[in-house]
């Protein structure tokens, strides 16, 4: 997200050393220091055979990522889903094995006084050049999001459990500069 600061992410505790693939070969979750609201996210991610995984936008939001390929009907569990909330408009997943891309662009819920005013949006999510979401409203956060609240801003999560998905080129587009610190095991101070 910084091609400047390799140590931009911090990784849920693993044991007593910081680690993103455990000895079990279990992955481990991967959280941004720096917290977004309103941001465009894009990546380019490759899912193995079988795959499960995800990106949590703000730490509460899942974009699922998982091993879709070949579906005829997707659903919010599937590849690009909103997990719990919409599945993908169309399966546009590549084959286990291959580097796909996504974007995300992304509205963070709007609050005054300490209440929401407004619902989290995803905006438009694109999978591989295919738009697979427009305008989709969150009403809460995903379970097992990292605090279950929502809130104007969160750390990006990228879920390493229960299985591993490869991660390359995260870029972060938000309408400030953003300054990611070093990495840390204990996760996002909320």
């Amino acid at each position: 997200m910084d091609p400047k600061n390799n140590r931009a992410l911090a990784v849920s505790d693993a044991g007593t050393v910081p680690e993103l693939i455990n000895s079990s070969g279990r992955g481990v979750d991967a959280y941004t220091l720096a917290k977004f609201g309103d941001c465009t996210i894009s990546l380019e991610l490759m899912v193995p055979k079988g795959s499960n995984s995800g990106v949590y936008v703000m730490g509460e939001y899942e974009v699922q990522v998982f091993d879709s390929f070949g579906k005829k009907k997707v659903g919010a569990g599937d590849i690009g889903g909103l997990y719990g909330a919409a599945a993908p408009k169309t399966n546009a997943a590549k084959a286990p094995g291959q580097w796909q891309s996504l974007v995300i662009e992304f509205q963070a819920p709007r609050f005054k006084d300490g209440k929401k005013t407004s619902n989290a949006l995803f905006k438009k999510v694109t999978l591989n050049g295919t738009v697979i979401h427009e305008n989709v409203e969150m009403k809460g956060p995903t379970p097992s999001g990292v605090s279950g609240r929502e809130a104007a801003t969160g750390p990006l999560m990228f879920q390493g459990d229960p299985s591993t998905s490869s991660i390359d080129s995260p870029r972060i587009s938000t309408m400030r500069s953003i300054c990611l610190s070093s990495v840390t095991k204990q996760g996002p101070k909320l």
